[in-house]
C-alpha cells in the first residue's frame, strides 16, 4: 500500500502567500491532513506538536500580510530529526535511554529555523543514536519496506507531504540513502559547512548536518539560511554562495563513479542507472567512464578502501560517550553499537592516523578531478528499499562523500519496478552552490 502525497511546491505556495490567495496558515492545514491520513501507518514522528505549529503558521499569515516576511523559509512547514536538541519538544535519539528527556536550548540550526519563521510539526524519528537499531518508521510507497536510516521519519514525512523539508544528519549514508528509497531530494553538504551544535554526536570527523526536502530548490534555501543565521569557523560553499536563489546551472561533462560497491545492485536497479546514463548523453552531457580517464580510474581504484576506512574511523570516535552509555545503561544500548564500540576500542592511535592521512590524500585526488568535471556520478543507494524494517539499506556507494566530506545529492531520477531510487551526484569540496545548481537544472531536464 502506497501513501506517496505531495503538497503544493513551496515556491509556488510563496507566490500564493504573497498574492493573498493562500495563506501559510491554509498550507499548514493542507499539510496537517496528510499527516492525520498518514501517521497511524507511516509512524513518522517521535513527537508532534500541531498547536505549536498552527500558532507559528497564524503568525508567518501575519508576517505576509504586512509584508514584514523573515526569510526564504517563513511559513515552511517542517521536520527536525530527533536526534537534534529542542527546547520546547523531547529529544530522544530513537534510544531508551532518553525517553522523555528535554534539553534547556535549541540546536543551533533548529535556532535559525525559528528566526525564519519555519514551522515545525514535530520531531521525526531516527535509528537509535542516528547508527544503531532501526526505527518503526514505514516507507510511504511500500510500507512493507524501510524508508532507510537513520533519518526515516524526515524522508518518510516529506514523501507523504507531511512537510515541504526536514533536517536530518549523515554520518555514512543517513541523508542521501532515505531520500533514495523515498523519492525524494536528499542533500548532504560539505562537512563543517552546517553547525552541529546540539546534534547528538556519531563521528567527529563524519557528523553532517543536512536537508530532505521536496525539491533540489527547498533543500538549497533552508540550507542556505542555516549558515547565515549560524557562525561559522571557515567560508564554505553555502556561506559563500551569492544569493538564497539558486539559478539551474547546465551540466556539461560527469564522470562515473565506478566502484566494486555497483556489485550490489540488482539488475533492475543497474539497467535504470545506465538508462539514465545513456538518456543523458543524448541530450548532449559528457559522461565519462573510469576507462576513459587514468586519474579517473585511479581514483576509482582508490576509494575502494573507503567503506573498510569509513567503518574503523567512526568506531573509535565512537568511544566517546557511547562507552559511558555501555558502562551505565548496557542493557538499554543495541547490540550493534556494543559491536561498533568493541570495534572502535581496537583501533589504536596509529591506525587512526593513517587513516586520516588516506582521507586526505584521496581528498587531494578529488579535488583535482573536480577541476575537469562538473560531478561525480553513482546510484544513491544499492538498490531499491529493501522488505522488512530492520534492514536500513547498504552504505556502501554513499559513504564515499561521508569520508572525503564533500557535498552530495540524491535526485529522485529512477524507477524500478514502481519503486523509487536515486542518482547521487558528488561534487567538490566547498563546491555546494555549484552542486546544486548542477541538480536544479538536471531536475529541469529530466521534466523535458
Amino acid at each position: 500500500m502506497g501513501l506517496v502525497s505531495t503538497l503544493l511546491p513551496f515556491r509556488d505556495a510563496v507566490v500564493r502567500f504573497r498574492a493573498g490567495s493562500c495563506s501559510p496558515r491554509e498550507y499548514l492545514e493542507q499539510a496537517i491532513e496528510h499527516v492525520t491520513q498518514a501517521e497511524p501507518t507511516l509512524e513518522v514522528f517521535a513527537h508532534l506538536d500541531l498547536e505549536s505549529a498552527r500558532k507559528l503558521a497564524d503568525a508567518s499569515t501575519e508576517r505576509y500580510r504586512q509584508g514584514q516576511v523573515l526569510s526564504p523559509i517563513d511559513g515552511m512547514p517542517m521536520g527536525i530529526k530527533d536526534i537534534i536538541d529542542t527546547s520546547d519538544m523531547p529529544t530522544q535519539m530513537g534510544s531508551e535511554i532518553y525517553a522523555g528527556w528535554r534539553p534547556m536550548a535549541d540546536a543551533a540550526c533548529v535556532q535559525a529555523l525559528r528566526l525564519g519563521g519555519a514551522l515545525s510539526l514535530g520531531k521525526t524519528r531516527s535509528t537509535e543514536f542516528a547508527i544503531g537499531r532501526a526505527t518503526i518508521t514505514r516507507n510511504p510507497h511500500d510500507t512493507g519496506r524501510t524508508p532507510g536510516g537513520s533519518s526515516s521519519g524526515t524522508a518518510a514525512g516529506v514523501a507523504s507531504g507531511m512537510f515541504c523539508a526536514g533536517l536530518g544528519t549523515q554520518t555514512q549514508g543517513s541523508i542521501v540513502r532515505p531520500a533514495s528509497y523515498c523519492g525524494v531530494v536528499g542533500y548532504k553538504p560539505t562537512w563543517g559547512a552546517l553547525p552541529l551544535n546540539g546534534v547528538h554526536s556519531v563521528s567527529t570527523s563524519h557528523d553532517h548536518l543536512g536537508v530532505i526536502a521536496e525539491s533540489v530548490e527547498s533543500a538549497w534555501q533552508v540550507a542556505r539560511w542555516i549558515a547565515q543565521k549560524t557562525p561559522i569557523l571557515f567560508r564554505h560553499g553555502l556561506n559563500g554562495a551569492p544569493d538564497h536563489e539558486l539559478p539551474p546551472k547546465p551540466v556539461r561533462r560527469l564522470a562515473v563513479l565506478r566502484t566494486a560497491g555497483y556489485s550490489e545492485l540488482d539488475e533492475g536497479s543497474l539497467a535504470a542507472f545506465e538508462g539514465q546514463l545513456q538518456a543523458w548523453r543524448a541530450k548532449g552531457i559528457k559522461i565519462v567512464e573510469p576507462c576513459e580517464d587514468k586519474a579517473l580510474s585511479m581514483f576509482c581504484a582508490e576509494v575502494e578502501q573507503i567503506p573498510a576506512a569509513s567503518m574503523s574511523m567512526v568506531a573509535h570516535e565512537m568511544q566517546w560517550p557511547y562507552l559511558s552509555y555501555l558502562e551505565n545503561h548496557g542493557k538499554l544500548v543495541s547490540e550493534k553499537i556494543h559491536h561498533l564500540v568493541q570495534q572502535g576500542a581496537g583501533v589504536d592511535r596509529l591506525q587512526y592516523e593513517r587513516l586520516l592521512r588516506l582521507r586526505t590524500s584521496l581528498g587531494v585526488q578529488v579535488q583535482a578531478l573536480g577541476e575537469y568535471y562538473d560531478a561525480f556520478v553513482l546510484p544513491a543507494a544499492s538498490g531499491v528499499a529493501p522488505v522488512g524494517l530492520e534492514n536500513t539499506g547498504s552504505r556502501t556507494l554513499v559513504v564515499y562523500s561521508s569520508f572525503l566530506g564533500l557535498p552530495a545529492c540524491s535526485l529522485p531520477l529512477l524507477q524500478v519496478n514502481g519503486l523509487p531510487l536515486g542518482v547521487q551526484f558528488m561534487g567538490s569540496r566547498n563546491g555546494d552552490y555549484r552542486l546544486l545548481g548542477h541538480a536544479q537544472w538536471l531536475m529541469t531536464a529530466q521534466s523535458t
